[in-house]
Formats: structure tokens, C-alpha cells, sequence
């Protein structure tokens, strides 16, 4: 049996390590100095997440095809790099760069219950979650509110310095409430607002609809938004297999917290 190494055990210094993840999202980049670009967000079973990305753009159509969104793969050849931004995708402060030489080969499935980065909805409200957050989180809770259509200013998108037109995109704003009562206003921007008008108005009022936000970013506590997609990683869904599992285990998770306090 192969000897796996964990995402959270990488190093810049292991060339020779085989990882074993699964693709949970795939898109394209572009920005001005760089040009285009392909991205990953992998997990492995620990519920570890990491970005990683193709070395070079030529290379991008072989990673597209090798690495399909929703599949387990094992890789070796790669390399690992430190992230020093202080805002960065994921909790890891590690990068995986996909090169030339980098082997993909498809793995067997994995089953099991993958840990999620659940965040309390009180602590985003007291600052425990500081505003502007390190990394991306995961929200679960009820919608209770969804607005129409807008358009919000995006300072994330590339612009040549030539070019004078406002950074703005569309976006929908929504409201999610927890069990306690406790209230997030969400935003989701570009693609994923798109998306997300078109399941609210197919599912939307018919249901307790529960959504659970991954890899999403607090942003703020005292203003109008609270919590905002980031563009590539983010991911929502309607009423998720197992979230009533997911419900049992987060309360729990908040018993022990309390019990731990008295």
C-alpha cells in the first residue's frame, strides 16, 4: 500500500512525496502581470485544503484534463512553496506548484466524513473571526433572506494601469440564520451570484432551505456584509447530504465548548 503523505505534512523540501486529494475545484486565472493562469483547490481525508496551481500556462490543458473537479487522485513531482501574504486562500500557508514533470494517476475512492471548517455565526458577530479573515471558512444555516440583483465594486479584479473603467460585477446579497437566532449577511459576486439566483428560484421558499457556504471569507462584523464568496474556491449547496449529521456534530461541538467554559 503507498505510503501517503498528509497535506498538512508537505514541505518545501519533499520533491519525493506522493499526496492523495481530492479536486474540489477548478478554475481559471488572469491577471496583468502574470497573464493566465489554472487553479486547484484540493482536500485530502483530514479535511486539509491547499491551492494549488500549473507552473506553466502551457501545461495547463493536460492538468485540466488529468484533474477532473469531484475525483481522488494521487500526485507526485511537484513542488511545495511558502505563502507569505498574510491573506491567503486556505489555513495552510503552503501552495502546490504543478510542473512539467508532475504525475497524476487516479485513486480509489475515499468514503469517509470529511471535516469541515464550520465557523459559529457568534463569533463572526463578537470579532472572535477577525474582520478581513487569514483564510476562507465554511457557514452552515438557513436562509432567511435573498435580495435582487446588484452591482458591487471589486477591487480583486485585474485592470491595466490604461484602463479607467470601474472594477464592478454583479452580485446578490442573502441572509443566513443559525439555530440560535443568530443572523450572517452574505454576498456572492460574478459566476457564482449567477448561480446562485438560479437554484434560489428553483428551490427557494419550498423548504427549511439550508445552505452550506464553503470557502468563504469574513470580511466584516459591523457592516452591511458580514461574509463574501472568493472568486475560484467558493462553493455553495442546497440542503447538503448529511447535513443533519453535520447539525448534531457542530452542536455537540458547542456543548463541549460550553461545558469546557464552566
Amino acid at each position: 500500500m503507498a505510503n501517503f503523505e498528509r497535506l498538512a505534512m508537505v514541505t518545501p523540501n519533499g520533491d519525493d512525496s506522493m499526496i492523495r486529494v481530492r479536486v474540489e475545484n477548478v478554475w481559471s486565472t488572469l491577471d496583468v502581470e502574470n497573464g493566465e493562469g489554472l487553479s486547484f483547490l484540493v482536500v485530502d481525508d483530514e479535511g486539509t485544503r491547499m491551492h494549488a496551481f500549473v507552473q506553466h500556462f502551457a501545461d495547463a490543458k493536460r492538468f485540466k484534463r488529468l484533474l477532473q473537479k469531484g475525483d481522488w487522485f494521487t500526485i507526485t513531482g511537484f513542488s511545495v512553496v511558502i505563502v507569505r501574504n498574510e491573506i491567503r486562500m486556505t489555513k495552510q500557508r503552503k501552495e502546490i506548484v504543478l510542473k512539467r514533470n508532475t504525475e497524476v494517476g487516479v485513486s480509489e475512492l475515499f468514503n469517509g466524513f470529511i471535516p469541515l471548517d464550520l465557523v459559529p455565526f457568534q463569533d463572526v458577530k463578537n470579532g472572535t473571526v477577525h474582520d478581513g479573515t487569514s483564510y476562507t471558512r465554511d457557514f452552515l444555516g438557513v436562509i432567511s433572506s435573498v435580495s435582487d440583483f446588484g452591482l458591487t465594486v471589486d477591487d480583486s479584479m485585474p485592470r491595466n494601469i490604461h484602463n479607467y473603467d470601474p472594477k464592478t460585477t454583479g452580485s446578490i446579497d442573502f441572509v443566513l440564520q443559525d439555530n440560535d437566532g443568530n443572523h450572517l449577511n452574505c454576498r456572492a459576486k460574478g459566476i457564482l451570484a449567477v448561480l446562485f439566483k438560479r437554484n434560489w428560484l428553483c428551490y427557494g421558499e419550498t423548504g427549511t432551505n439550508i445552505c452550506l457556504l464553503t470557502n468563504w471569507r469574513v470580511v466584516g462584523r459591523d457592516g452591511p456584509i458580514q461574509v463574501e464568496d472568493e472568486e475560484g474556491i467558493s462553493t455553495f449547496e442546497y440542503d447538503p447530504p448529511g447535513h443533519h449529521e453535520v447539525v448534531l456534530v457542530y452542536c455537540r461541538l458547542h456543548q463541549e465548548e460550553d461545558l469546557s467554559d464552566e
